[in-house]
């Protein structure tokens, strides 16, 4: 149950309880309108919680005590709601009211037509009923204070958890982009290591093959030019392999945008979970690179946003930028782009691109910004 709603229900018992030992034997309609009447003041001021509210049920039942003196006995009831009510006056008002109307209902105790010690039971009731509204409302405000403290603990459990995955998040990245840096750096040495000794290996030994004489001697030569020829195509193979594994576009796209972080809000966001080739990832790196290139020289907008999306049969690029435009759509597929904003080359290098990955890029531009599109089918003609 409410604890006001509680304290109130104590205090009405109490004063039913006076109001009947006071009338006792004489009972009837003035028991009845008492009863009622205390309890309408407590529902109003429960209702209409504030600080006019009580201090007015509070002179009213005083006033009602000069023409019906029985009315002082609901004087007690109103002392909780003034002094556990919301404020809504200035403060030195409210309080000063409040005071003030207490004071006149407990002169008015009284002047109740009844036995001394009833005016005193009724005047510990209010003093009952002072006491409970000072500990609910401690209770309230201390209740109020510990759920900001934890509201606030949990928040702050919550930014350090954030902060926990971000730095963690962080150091993945660091150690992800140190092994790419490795990989580079294997298939660059083995590339100019390895695979040059052993092109220079295949070189010699076609010379000895040609000097040679001894046919014996010559199809052990056309063994070993064979196997060197094998350890080269291994050699290229995994180097390629581990180049392409080396190349991360979010990681690229990151890179290239930096450029321009200066000028422009840039937004960056990559959604690719299958594999993707050498091939792709560098036309798509490439075609970023252009048109970045083409926003840094020729945009007046100062948002960038990029994208980067897998598709179940497409990967699907789209490069805005909120400058104006005339209103134009465009197909990259060979026609004159030179008349766009943004020049011709760099958007002719986009369509070539996309073209080049059996894709398509189309360019729209407007008031509202322009806008490169890029697809990019999964199944391509590699013939």
């Amino acid at each position: 149950m409410n604890r006001r709603l509680a304290d109130k229900l104590m205090i009405y018992i109490a004063t039913v309880f006076l109001i009947v030992v006071s009338y006792w034997g004489n009972a009837g309609g003035t028991v009845v309108a008492c009863c009622l009447i205390t309890m309408i003041l407590e529902f109003i001021t429960e209702i209409l919680n504030g600080d006019l509210v009580a201090v007015t049920a509070c002179i009213a039942a005083s006033a009602g005590a000069f023409f019906y003196p029985p009315l002082a006995f609901a004087v007690p009831g109103t002392f909780y709601s003034l002094f556990s009510c919301e404020r809504s006056l200035p403060k030195g008002w409210s309080y000063a009211l409040r005071i003030l109307s207490g004071a006149v209902g407990a002169a008015f105790i009284f002047r109740i037509e009844v036995p001394f010690s009833i005016r005193i039971a009724a005047c510990l009731t209010g003093l009952f009923a002072l006491y409970l509204a000072y500990k609910t409302d401690s209770s309230v405000r201390m209740e109020k204070e510990m759920t900001a403290r934890y509201d606030a603990a949990r928040s702050s459990a919550i930014d350090a958890g954030r902060l926990s995955k971000e730095i963690m998040k962080n150091a993945d990245n660091e150690v992800y982009m140190a092994r790419l840096k490795e990989r580079n750096r294997i298939a660059r040495e083995i590339h100019d290591n390895v695979g040059h000794m052993i092109t220079r290996v295949i070189v010699q030994m076609q010379a000895i093959k040609i000097i040679n004489r001894d046919d014996n001697v010559g199809k052990q030569l056309d063994s070993v030019s064979e196997t060197l020829d094998l350890a080269m195509t291994g050699i290229r193979k995994s180097v390629h392999e581990l180049h392409d594994d080396s190349i991360d576009l979010s990681i690229g796209i990151n890179d290239i945008v930096k450029v321009i972080e200066d000028r422009f809000d840039v937004t960056a966001e990559t959604s690719i979970e299958s594999p993707a080739d050498n091939e792709l990832k560098s036309n798509i790196l490439g075609i970023v690179k252009e048109a970045v290139t083409n926003i840094a020289k020729y945009s007046k907008g100062d948002k960038v946003e990029i994208s980067l999306v897998e598709n179940v049969t497409f990967w699907r690029l789209q490069i805005f930028d909120n400058g104006r435009n005339e209103e134009r759509e465009i197909f990259l597929g060979g026609e004159d782009v030179s008349s766009l904003s943004g020049g011709g080359i760099g958007l002719q290098n986009i369509g070539a691109r996309a073209r080049a990955m059996d894709g398509r890029a189309t360019v729209k531009s407007g008031r509202d910004g322009f806008t490169v599109l890029v697809t990019i089918p999964k199944e391509r003609n590699r013939s």
